[in-house]
């Protein structure tokens, strides 16, 4: 079986364009929630014990605790220690930026009528961090720069439980390190779907939240689906995408390995080339099989999802492989093309994707840990109508309504509106709206 298929643009299969989702019945994940949301933390002791085989002694992870893993960190591995705290500067600089964009204002429409906004943050967060066999450390950084820069009140951190030989520490301790790092007001060593149904509802322990946030397993975004309406959740996770345009400049080497990045998260990730140059196909190719040999483990998922997810495509041209990108709307798309009229071009034209990277330097691991950017971002087809996580998720954009209520005020667009609402509102045979307008317009 070959490591890779490779094909024409014309050859590429309906199933390509289809959402790919590794999802699970809601009944799956029901019971649980309905345990916890009525049983609470008696609840989340049983299937803590289930599932994470390991039932802390208490839930919450004291201050104390996470200040020791900081400075254990901090001595112990000053480098990651650091970069951390590099990614944790650059991701509340971007999100600060992108919070200026939503702004408050008021502004008279009409004579008389003055409409405005106000964005408000929530006033707690619920971030959840998975801790399985990739810890990933990187998104404590991701999930709460967002939180912090839309000024969330108080964001509580969940992790799945993990024994310590010292006895004492019950979660990761990088992960429990990187909150204290990036001020999670409590932390606490909770996993699973009982974990988003504790933060969802609350328990004796942990509070009840307005928004969960963070990546997950299956079960994780299942749990996350079912509570939606009664907490806000940002985005629905599914396999990790990249999808790659190359016009053959470039290294062959580096285009592998950023399909590699991607490639070994999960055996259902897809990492796609499409490039207008069959030379370098065949190269990135070669390139693919060597690393995978050479530098990547033998249990790398990469050595399963890409002879059975990934695609290098030979598209006719730029504009073709555009085409496919728009169609397809990939998690992560890169534009590995020297800098000129024709990349511009792409840039300036494509639509649909989760986060683009332009040029060759533009690694799309520099979006997953340290630029700035939120590596949480929209997966399966959902980048046609969503953007990744940002602090829009941490906030919500009211509407006020005022009207001109001194003597000398011009009143005629009032006047207007409020005789329009009456109309309309004895149009659909709603007697108390139109007695609510018809009052105010003859003043009685």
């Amino acid at each position: 079986m070959p490591l890779i298929k490779i094909i024409s643009d014309r050859e590429i299969p309906d199933s390509f364009f289809s959402p790919r989702r590794t999802e699970v019945p809601p009944e799956t994940v029901g019971k649980i929630i309905s345990d916890v949301r009525s049983r609470g933390d008696e609840a989340l002791r049983e299937y803590s014990e289930q599932f994470d085989k390991f039932n802390p002694p208490e839930f919450e992870i004291k201050k104390d605790i996470i200040v020791e893993c900081e400075a254990r960190l901090k001595k112990q591995n000053q480098k990651l220690y650091s970069a951390l705290c590099l990614s944790r500067d650059l991701g509340i600089k971007f999100a600060l930026k992108q919070k200026e964009c939503f702004s408050d204002f008021e502004s008279e429409i009409s004579p008389g009528l003055f409409t405005g906004q106000k964005n408000i943050a929530v006033e707690r967060a619920g971030l959840y961090i998975p801790a399985g066999r990739f810890p990933l450390v990187s998104s404590v950084v991701m999930c709460t720069a967002p939180a912090k820069a839309a000024g969330v009140k108080e964001i509580i951190m969940c992790t799945p439980p993990k024994k310590n030989p010292e006895g004492k520490f019950f979660a990761d301790m990088n992960i429990t390190a990187a909150a204290g790092i990036c001020g999670v007001d409590r932390l606490f060593a909770a996993g699973g779907a009982q974990a988003v149904a504790a933060m969802a509802y609350g328990t004796e322990t942990i509070p009840k939240v307005n928004v969960i946030a963070g990546p997950g397993n299956k079960f994780v975004t299942a749990a996350k689906k079912a509570v939606y309406g009664d907490v806000g959740i940002d985005i629905p996770a599914g396999p990790s995408e990249v999808l790659i345009i190359s016009d053959g400049s470039g290294s062959p080497e580096w285009t592998a390995a950023d399909m590699l990045a991607q490639a070994e998260h999960d055996t259902a990730a897809q990492a796609v080339l499409i490039t207008t140059d069959r030379e370098f196909a065949r190269k990135t190719e070669a390139a693919l099989e060597k690393m995978l040999e050479e530098k990547l483990p033998e249990d790398s998922a990469a050595r399963q999802s890409l002879p059975a997810n990934g695609f290098i495509i030979i598209a006719e041209n730029l504009e073709r492989a555009a085409e496919i990108a728009d169609k397809k709307a990939p998690e992560h798309l890169e534009l590995a093309m020297n800098p000129g009229k024709e990349r511009d071009k792409l840039t300036a034209g494509l639509r649909n994707y989760g986060s683009l990277f332009i040029g060759h330097k533009s690694a799309e691991v520099l979006g997953d840990y340290a630029a700035g950017l939120n590596h949480t971002l929209p997966t399966a087809g959902a980048a046609a109508f969503t953007g990744g996580l940002s602090v829009r998720h941490f906030m919500k954009t009211v509407t006020t309504l005022r009207c001109g209520e001194k003597p000398d005020d011009d009143l005629r667009g009032w006047k207007e509106s409020i005789a329009a609402a009456e109309t309309l509102a004895v149009s659909e045979g709603l007697t108390g709206h139109s007695l609510a307008a018809g009052l105010r317009k003859s003043g009685d």
